[in-house]
């Protein structure tokens, strides 16, 4: 299937198509995104721009009779398709997967959105926003370019977020092998360490420095040296309490880009040396390229409606994959600094969008051409 069916197809399986003359129809909603993608815009000024649709709104209503669950399984359904490829190719051997939450700045009063249950207080401040969106995604993070974004959620204040964890991972573990499942310093929670336990996959988090635990440990080791400790912690959910038990690993003073840090990491792996576990969680910063590029092909808008900002941030992951599963299965360049010049030339070349010049360009084009041939 070609790259302009599959991103049409995602967008026939989230919206709603009512039968009447001269309705907007997937084609129109699917140039005007992608025109907003390339060029990191409003998707109002995508439709000023494409003149596919006349304004944001109408796309938006389609959305009305849809909810946040829905999208979420129309890109998994996605998402389960390029994994039986990439299992094929890759001999299904073990991939390694990362969290990670985005946050969407809101610009705005808390209390003139939609629903504020959906906005948090931004870690990353913002100029002019102290409030933002944040999503939970999880991705194939490995180094031989293999990766993918597997699955995302918007996520709400007081949500157990070991919960979306443990169902994400549990997904991604019936279509694939699951080397490692790695976190960053925002994940260290001792939810997450259980629900790994329960789905019986390795974990690596990198646990922050609270209390004073690991001081006397730290003190112990000579530069480049690890030690492992022990530790148990009360988990307490729902009116009851587990006990959960996990293996830190303490690493002092390794060297990592001309700089020496200390290391602590909550896992299950065993490895032989203070650098293996730093090479291994390092296979994690392969989320921090996806979104690299993601956030150069952002979907903006206005809305406060968290169902419309969820979908725009899924389709900005869809649009992401589908490029790179061509790139990985048929080849071609895929940079940081080309991807937005390609994803315009692809969408003018397919006339998913036609900018102005561009059917004048055309008719003069192929009255010149006709001529050529005449003259020949």
């Amino acid at each position: 299937m070609k790259k302009e069916a599959i991103l049409t197809e995602f967008t026939k399986q989230v919206f709603i198509q009512h039968k009447r003359k001269n309705a907007v129809t997937f084609s129109n909603i699917n140039s005007t995104l992608i025109e907003a993608a390339a060029n990191s815009a409003f998707v109002n000024e995508s439709c000023k721009a494409t003149e596919e649709i006349s304004q944001s709104q109408i796309i938006y209503r389609k959305l009305e009779e849809n909810n946040i669950g829905k999208i979420q399984e129309r890109f998994k359904e996605n998402t389960v398709q390029f994994l039986k490829r990439l299992k094929i190719c890759s001999r299904n051997r073990k991939l390694i997967l990362s969290y990670d939450e985005t946050e969407e700045p809101f610009y705005g009063e808390l209390n003139k959105a939609e629903d504020n249950l959906y906005l948090h207080d931004l870690v990353y401040k913002t100029k002019g926003a102290k409030y933002g969106y944040k999503y939970l995604t999880v991705a194939i993070t490995c180094n031989n370019g293999i990766r993918y974004i597997l699955d995302g959620i918007i996520l709400k204040r007081g949500d157990y977020i070991e919960d979306y964890i443990y169902e994400m991972t549990k997904f991604v573990k019936e279509l694939i092998s699951i080397d490692v499942v790695l976190f960053d310093r925002g994940f260290n929670n001792w939810g997450i360490i259980k629900k790994m336990q329960e789905l019986k996959v390795h974990y690596m988090i990198f646990w922050r420095k609270q209390g004073s635990w690991y001081k006397e440990p730290l003190r112990k080791l000579k530069k480049g040296e690890f030690c492992e400790v022990r530790k148990k912690y009360k988990y307490c959910r729902d009116k009851s309490g587990y006990w959960v038990y996990s293996k830190f690993v303490i690493v002092k003073q390794l060297e990592y880009k001309d700089k020496k840090f200390d290391w602590i990491f909550a896992t299950d792996l065993n490895k032989k040396s203070s650098e293996k576990y730093v090479k291994r969680y390092k296979k994690r910063w392969g989320i921090e390229t996806i979104f690299r590029v993601t956030d150069d092909i952002r979907v903006y808008t206005t809305s406060t409606n968290p169902l419309v900002r969820y979908f725009l941030f899924m389709f900005t992951c869809f649009v992401y994959n589908v490029w790179k599963f061509f790139q990985f299965f048929i080849g071609g360049d895929f940079t940081l600094a080309n991807f937005c010049v390609n994803l315009n030339k692809f969408m003018i070349e397919k006339e998913l969008i036609q900018p102005r010049e561009y059917k004048d360009f055309l008719s003069v084009f192929t009255k010149y051409n006709s001529l050529s041939k005449q003259i020949r």
